[in-house]
């Protein structure tokens, strides 16, 4: 039923386009009616093709190069018809006008004045734009990494980590890159000129299989903290996205996951904890839990109580866990932990930039999306992520580094 809505949807808006042009371009329609169909005719047989193949095989293929490829088909898909969207609506505003205008014309017998379509004509350009913004998103808008300062203050914050320097990364979704590594060179410079205490990893690192760390591991290997690189898991890194053939590959491959993970120098933090200490006084812990959703599909498998068994006695906490809705359920006025690291939301991939805040089609969908929150002592911070997964692009939310400076109250 979803497919058939789908094709239904992708023949109506190039109907709708094709009747758009002919009305705000009669002459040029008229000339090229017949190349017009043609094009239009292609492209409908081109996406249906893509949508089917997302909607029947998307599960069931094993190689991660093919699956980056069709996700790179589903962005430029986008770029075709999400403007095509647009411009619909501005079609039908713009017969909705000269319905009333030709109404009103009638009562008052008036002789119908002329419609210029000056709408449609509007509704092109904007579609014609936002055409040009996807694709500018897709090609250079995803690599567009950015550093994201942020200060917190604590007024329990040992003296002796006074300044101390977190580099969070998340979400970098190594699959979906189809042979293009490169750019992941000028990532490392740049996260290593932070010359960082602590670098932490905080899941999605794979979109499914192990493979995809293949290219990476001696990029991520070279990394450098002062107290080392830590990591946990997100629901990508479990495999569940692919339908595997037996419990044994799934396992397999999700063990392999972990051993590429160590061999970039991270260690994984799966429901358990560390210290990082400057001396027998001044301690804090570093704790991650494995995934936790909120929704079914999602993995459960996050155990807070384990993870800070060990170091319970360390007044100031970090904890990693890839998903935000976790810091709700489970620590926010409820574990004495003082500052949580997430990733998960990506913002959506989409949005735009105010002021000091950035808003999108995350604000609508998840409680927590993007940046910093607070509850009394406690805070979240959910870093966009890296990487790409569906949607090949980023378009307002640019990949992020977070550098997190800890302060204390004065």
């Amino acid at each position: 039923m979803t497919f058939l809505l789908l094709v239904c949807l992708i023949a109506a808006l190039d109907v709708a386009a094709v009747w758009g042009i002919k009305k705000t371009f009669p002459k040029f329609s008229a000339r090229y009616q017949q190349g017009i169909w043609v094009v239009f005719g292609v492209q409908i047989m081109v996406s249906l093709l893509i949508v089917a193949g997302g909607y029947f095989w998307i599960g069931h293929i094993d190689n991660y190069q093919l699956m980056a490829s069709y996700y790179q088909l589903f962005g430029f898909l986008m770029a075709v018809y999400f403007p095509k969207v647009l411009y619909a609506l501005f079609l039908i505003t713009d017969r909705l006008i000269a319905l009333c205008r030709q109404r009103r014309a009638r009562k008052q017998n008036l002789l119908p004045c002329e419609q210029r379509h000056l709408l449609a004509k509007y509704g092109l350009a904007v579609a014609v734009l936002s055409m040009l913004v996807i694709v500018w998103g897709i090609l250079v808008g995803r690599y567009n990494y950015t550093v994201e300062p942020v200060e917190i203050f604590f007024d329990n914050l040992p003296e002796s980590f006074e300044g101390y320097k977190i580099v969070q990364i998340s979400d970098i979704h190594a699959g979906s890159n189809s042979g293009k590594f490169g750019h992941f060179d000028k990532l490392v410079e740049m996260i290593n000129a932070q010359s960082p205490d602590l670098i932490v990893l905080t899941g999605d690192i794979v979109n499914n299989f192990s493979e995809e760390l293949a290219p990476l591991e001696h990029v991520f290997s070279q990394l450098q903290a002062k107290d080392g690189k830590y990591a946990v898991l997100g629901n990508h890194d479990y495999g569940g996205y692919y339908q595997w053939k037996n419990p044994a590959d799934s396992l397999a491959n999700h063990i392999a996951i972990k051993h590429y993970i160590s061999m970039m120098g991270f260690e994984l933090l799966n429901n358990r904890a560390i210290v990082i200490s400057r001396d027998s006084i001044n301690l804090i812990a570093l704790a991650g839990v494995e995934n936790w959703g909120i929704l079914d599909r999602f993995p459960k498998r996050a155990d807070i109580e384990r993870a800070i068994q060990s170091v319970a006695n360390i007044p100031f906490k970090i904890l990693l866990s890839h998903d935000p809705d976790y810091w709700e359920e489970h620590i926010k006025g409820k574990i004495d932990v003082a500052l949580t690291l997430s990733g998960h939301s990506h913002g959506m991939q989409m949005g735009i930039k105010l002021g000091q805040r950035r808003f999108g089609l995350s604000n609508i969908i998840h409680r927590y999306r993007i940046g910093l929150y607070q509850y009394n002592n406690q805070y979240l911070y959910i870093n966009r992520g890296l990487g790409v997964v569906a949607f090949p692009g980023r378009i307002g939310m640019p990949p992020e580094i977070t550098v997190i400076t800890l302060q204390r109250v004065k």
